[in-house]
């Protein structure tokens, strides 16, 4: 069960303001953008540790939890993080050749949530299991006056700068080709790593983002040691009454401020057969992906090479859908699936292996996975592409990739993971 309160139109820039500064604090879209999902002050919380049993043991401790939390009511949920990396732990045989991680995400159990339409007025659900002190802060909450613009600012201090030069990248593409020459794959991600310093306030960074960037699946998250700020338009698995979709992103062209040259660059991401190349391995990979956990000869592909316009970009997007099995839970099916292959390439196992040969840098939430875990037992999550970390000690890390194919330029692949991280970089850099 559940107590629902409802927060006027007027009230929600300001409740947000008041609850973006409490730990834990999480802000996700969900149902392909029409809300947003938000809480903070989780009563527990856990991270992900970077071995077997550790990693078994925490994710049977959060079934458990969210078990006692079930209920169609909803107003309660087990939402967080999982880092790229925790694919040492999700696939099978996958053996990373870097040292173990600190933690591999991060996970929160949460026993109200304040859901927010695009529009009309948004509501607050506490669970039957919210302690009244906690009810109560965040009922105060609702009162509250936003912080003062001044304390709320951001800006980047020292720009962002690539980890590695472009010849490392030039060189790792390189690499990927002579690896499908071989056989070894079809496809294979490689991104790579800036990282700049920063002061001033997180949230309102992702804030400014969302605005110049509207995407359907951003999200944010702030566990007090990092924060994610994800501007993601790319749905990983969205489950709703046993019913999970997945949209993988392959394909990608910038916007042009011409009307007809902006056409122009959206039909020829949809006629070319490079880009189509490309998706349809990946959606191959994620039919076999959903195959594990959905009923036999349920997934279906309703939807193939779509063009999604967004503010910078256009992404060719497919959707692949499938009935979840029963006696599988939705948090299962993420973790079988984990991480997307649209940021590994295929086969999946393989090209992690080519990408832990050649990245020298971590991925951690970039490629991974915010997810929000409903107690109505429904189930949203993203692909955290488009996204960056701000960490305590000043430091903001962003990340971008391409997938490699037969016919890849080194050049042209160097050239579209800038296209994919540049907007998001000037804006920030822009902030004052």
């Amino acid at each position: 069960m559940s107590t629902r309160y409802t927060v006027s139109r007027s009230r929600i820039d300001a409740m947000l303001e008041a609850l973006s500064g409490l730990d834990g604090f999480i802000c996700l879209d969900t149902e392909r953008g029409r809300h947003q999902r938000v809480s903070a002050l989780p009563v527990r919380h856990w991270l992900f540790p970077d071995n077997p049993e550790g990693f078994a043991g925490t994710i049977q401790e959060i079934r458990q939890e969210h078990h006692r939390i079930t209920t169609p009511a909803g107003g309660a949920a087990v939402a967080g993080c999982l880092f790229y990396d925790a694919g040492r732990q999700t696939v099978p045989g996958f053996r990373s050749r870097h040292p173990a991680m600190a933690d591999l995400g991060w996970a929160g159990l949460y026993l109200w949530d304040f859901t927010i339409p695009t529009e009309g007025d948004a509501w607050l659900a506490f669970h039957d299991r919210c302690p009244p002190e906690l009810k109560a802060r965040i009922l105060a909450c609702s009162e509250q006056p936003g912080p003062p613009a001044a304390t709320t600012a951001f800006r980047i201090t020292e720009r962002f700068q690539a980890l590695d030069p472009a010849m490392n990248y030039h060189a790792g593409v390189a690499r990927i080709l002579a690896y499908i020459e071989a056989g070894d794959c079809y496809q294979a991600n490689l991104s790579q790593a800036f990282e700049g310093r920063f002061e001033g306030s997180p949230w309102r960074a992702w804030r400014t983002l969302t605005e110049v960037i509207p995407v359907p699946h951003g999200g944010y998250l702030d566990t007090g040691r990092w924060q994610l700020l994800s501007v993601s338009p790319e749905l990983f698995l969205e489950i709703t009454d046993n019913r999970v979709t997945s949209k993988p992103i392959k394909g990608t062209r910038p916007r042009h401020h011409e009307p007809a040259r902006d056409r122009e660059l959206a039909g020829e991401l949809a006629s070319n057969p490079k880009d189509r190349a490309e998706n349809l391995m990946i959606v191959d990979l994620i039919r076999n992906d959903l195959s594990h956990f959905c009923e036999p000869f349920s997934v279906r592909v309703p939807q193939l090479f779509e063009v999604e316009s967004f503010r910078n970009v256009h992404q060719l997007v497919s959707t692949v859908t499938g009935t979840l099995k029963a006696n599988t839970t939705p948090f299962e099916a993420l973790l079988s699936a984990f991480p997307g292959g649209s940021i590994t390439g295929a086969p999946k196992r393989r090209a992690m292996e080519i990408i832990d040969e050649l990245e020298t840098h971590t991925r951690e939430p970039y490629c991974g996975s915010l997810f929000w875990w409903g107690a109505d037992n429904r189930l949203q999550s993203n692909i955290a592409i488009r996204s960056l970390q701000t960490r305590d000690d000043g430091r903001i890390r962003a990340w971008a990739g391409c997938g490699i194919v037969a016919d890849s330029d080194p050049e042209e692949e160097y050239q579209e993971s800038l296209t994919k991280i540049q907007r998001l970089l000037t804006t920030l850099e822009t902030l004052q």
